[in-house]
């Protein structure tokens, strides 16, 4: 028995890539006959030009359970690492073709279609709002769905109503995201991803200049693999957490385990670890980010939230809560474990 945690390949280059992007630009091509796109690419959604952060979780939770000596083992269209430089885990790659009827397999929410091809016992984690689709048999004994908020257990029940769904924890990585104190870090440099919510980010700008703001500076980055983000965010004090949807909201829980102040949207209370003043400054809108910014100009501030956040979120560490979920999960599932 084996469990496996299904990714999808990662395509950077070539037709592959353009006809993947394709499909996530035009969502009616993508809903062609799951026949016709089979023979095509395997599954429409196993194949992106993206290392989704939901997707390097699930890679850290194959990393935990192999960690308790059970073969764990990550499952893809190809068989092969084709992350590179965008992996964070040392787990090993097989087909998707090549599984067994009594493995059992995580599949991602992006694809819960596949689940009813699995002929054993499958856990379907559902981690982003979009991908909450009924198209699988999610009643059967068979399935165990998971979640990652409180936010997204309310959207499950609606959609998979009858069904008991625990909220897992994510894993942040605090060997990738040391905590380096406010004092230690760039004087007034803040982060942001502009691929979430670019208007909610020069809006902040605007409004903090209107407000006579100086101290602060934005740095915005996007597609780096998560060794280089990592490397990036040992330098400046803050985050701005700008995206309206979220699914497993990591980069705000790695700012908050490496030492930076988050402030931003709560992304509808995805962003659950965000306590307005205690653990981030929460601000749902560019004039209320602006006004936060001011606020913790204040090192003393900054440094108290800074302090709390670390604190906080360091129950998702790789040792604490999520490696005695799976712990439990595995011995649940029948797996004998290491001592």
């Amino acid at each position: 028995m084996r469990l496996l945690v299904l990714v999808p390949d990662l395509v950077l280059k070539g037709p592959l890539r353009s006809f993947t992007e394709f499909l996530g630009r035009h969502p009616r091509a993508a809903a062609l006959p799951r026949p016709l796109l089979r023979k095509l690419l395997v599954h429409p959604s196993l194949h992106t030009s993206v290392a989704w952060g939901g997707t390097l979780n699930n890679m850290r939770h194959a990393a935990i359970a192999r960690s308790l000596g059970v073969d764990a083992r990550l499952v893809c269209p190809s068989g092969r690492d084709t992350y590179g430089e965008f992996n964070v885990a040392d787990v090993p790659y097989m087909k998707w073709t090549d599984r067994r009827d009594d493995d059992v397999v995580l599949v991602p929410d992006f694809c819960s279609d596949l689940a009813d091809e699995v002929k054993g016992k499958a856990i379907v984690y559902l981690q982003v709002p979009i991908h909450l689709r009924r198209d699988f048999d999610y009643m059967h004994e068979r399935f165990t769905l998971w979640t990652d908020s409180p936010h997204m257990l309310g959207l499950c029940k609606k959609v998979y109503p009858g069904k008991d769904i625990p909220i897992v924890p994510n894993i942040v990585d605090d060997r990738a995201f040391p905590f380096i104190p406010q004092s230690d870090r760039e004087p007034g440099l803040i982060l942001a991803f502009p691929r979430k919510g670019p208007e909610y980010i020069e809006a902040t700008k605007a409004h903090y200049a209107k407000l006579g703001g100086k101290y602060w500076h934005f740095e915005l980055i996007d597609g780096i693999p998560l060794n280089e983000l990592a490397r990036r965010m040992r330098r400046p004090q803050a985050f701005l957490a700008s995206a309206d949807v979220e699914g497993c909201a990591l980069p705000p829980q790695e700012s908050m385990a490496c030492g930076m102040i988050v402030v931003g949207k709560s992304a509808s209370g995805a962003n659950f670890s965000m306590e307005h003043r205690k653990t981030a400054m929460i601000a749902e809108t560019p004039e209320a980010a602006a006004e936060s910014l001011i606020e913790i100009e204040d090192a003393a501030l900054r440094d108290s939230i800074s302090k709390n956040a670390h604190a906080f979120i360091a129950r998702y560490f790789p040792s604490g809560e999520p490696r005695e979920h799976w712990r439990t999960t595995l011995k649940n599932y029948g797996f004998k474990l290491k001592e």
